[in-house]
């Protein structure tokens, strides 16, 4: 047989292809490109080579824009999870997953943040900051309670001021002022206790209880006023039954008055006109020591003046020798025990009280020896010893109870009686 080699000369068609071999080429880059020609083994093994080669590397760049270089045919490609995140593979699809618990966060910027567990918890003693940008407000917009637990309290500032609650009790505490600015009504349905002093600075302070108690044993009117003008005391309401009853310091007067009025605490800058009442009540003793009766005088006339019947009106100043007109000694509201005829519009100027017995201090001139019998002197509104032989039952006023020694004008404590 022969061994020389096949030759076609003419192109080769395998059974039913329309494609005519016509030649085999050896070709590494298969550059010729032939539609007609076969390659050899060696050339498929060079060009497939050469191709892995030449498409064999993938290059991965990260966020910080490092490049990764990996060979496709003996490299290996992993997308490993970081903090936080967590990779898992199956089949053909990769899962890159956020943790369920999220650990080393610094700064989360999230539009909206819905709470699955309704828990937020920071490490062991470390505060919770929520800090609005700017001016922003927090807003709790809860359908219920916003709960506090007990003994926890909500400070402010430098925990200066502090609400807190145990429980039962609440108590609000504050280094400085507490200041509740309301423009409406601040109702305490509880009972209310204060500590401290209270100090009230409205125009009006209504107090509707049942029964009202004070401890302290000294009421104070007007305190820390300088100069008073107007009436001070008490007005007691007493509806359609009549008048109300009021007991009033008189300022214009100097003087107290007891009775009825129509004012009402709201026309003390205008005065409080007095109707007179009736006082009962028994007397067991008196402070003072004479009874005394005001009389209309024609000038004003000062404690211990001896007085005598006429001159304008009911009496005048005694000032003649041994007078027998002589009527009495001008008595006043320090020495009176019982004061009559003390009308509204009378005062101690106008109306004067004259003692009508008892002991008043005397105006006298010269000297008074004890238990001597005193009668008018020619000095006005002074009385003098009587003289042996002098004293009748028409002069005499009254009797010292005590001693002058010196020649002028002075005063000595007398037992008088009114001369009718």
């Amino acid at each position: 047989m022969a061994t020389r080699a096949f030759k076609v000369k003419q192109g080769l068609l395998i059974g039913s292809s329309a494609v005519e071999i016509g030649n085999i080429l050896d070709e590494d880059n298969m550059a010729s490109d032939s539609a007609t020609a076969l390659a050899t083994q060696q050339s498929i093994k060079a060009y497939v080579d050469s191709q892995t080669t030449a498409a064999g590397t993938l290059t991965v760049i990260d966020d910080s824009s490092s490049a990764v270089n990996v060979v496709i045919e003996t490299d290996d490609l992993k997308i490993a999870g970081g903090a936080n995140i967590t990779t898992s593979s199956s089949g053909d699809t990769l899962t890159a997953a956020l943790d369920t618990a999220l650990t080393g966060l610094t700064s989360v910027q999230i539009d909206s943040l819905n709470l699955q567990d309704n828990t937020i918890t920071t490490d062991s003693n470390a505060d919770l900051t929520l800090n609005p940008g700017g001016t922003g407000d927090i807003n709790l917009t809860a359908g219920a309670d916003v709960n506090i637990p007990a003994n926890i309290g909500l400070t402010f500032g430098d925990d200066g001021e502090k609400i807190e609650g145990n429980g039962t009790n609440l108590t609000i505490a504050s280094s400085g002022t507490m200041n509740f600015n309301n423009t409406g009504l601040a109702t305490f349905s509880g009972a209310l206790t204060v500590t401290g002093d209270l100090t009230i600075n409205g125009s009006t302070t209504t107090n509707s209880s049942t029964n009202t108690t004070i401890a302290d044993n000294i009421i104070e009117l007007n305190s820390g006023i300088s100069s008073s003008g107007n009436d001070i005391g008490f007005i007691f309401e007493r509806g359609s039954t009549g008048n109300n009853a009021c007991f009033i310091w008189d300022e214009t007067e100097d003087r107290f008055t007891l009775g009825t009025t129509t004012a009402t605490g709201a026309d003390k800058s205008g005065g409080i006109t007095v109707s007179a009442g009736t006082l009962a009540a028994t007397c067991t003793a008196a402070q003072y020591s004479d009874v005394a009766e005001r009389y209309h005088a024609d000038a004003e006339y000062g404690a211990g003046t001896i007085v005598e019947l006429g001159g304008v009106n009911e009496i005048t100043r005694a000032a003649t020798e041994l007078s027998e007109e002589v009527f009495g000694v001008v008595s006043s509201n320090d020495t009176a025990a019982f004061m009559m005829n003390d009308r509204a519009g009378y005062n101690d100027r106008t109306h004067p009280f004259v003692a009508m017995t008892g002991r008043v201090p005397t105006n006298v001139v010269g000297t008074v020896t004890k238990g001597a019998r005193l009668v008018t002197s020619s000095t006005p509104g002074y009385a003098r010893m009587a003289q042996p032989g002098e004293a009748t039952a028409f002069n005499v006023l009254g009797r010292a109870l005590e001693a002058k020694t010196d020649a002028g004008q002075g005063k000595v404590l007398a037992v008088v009686s009114i001369k009718i």
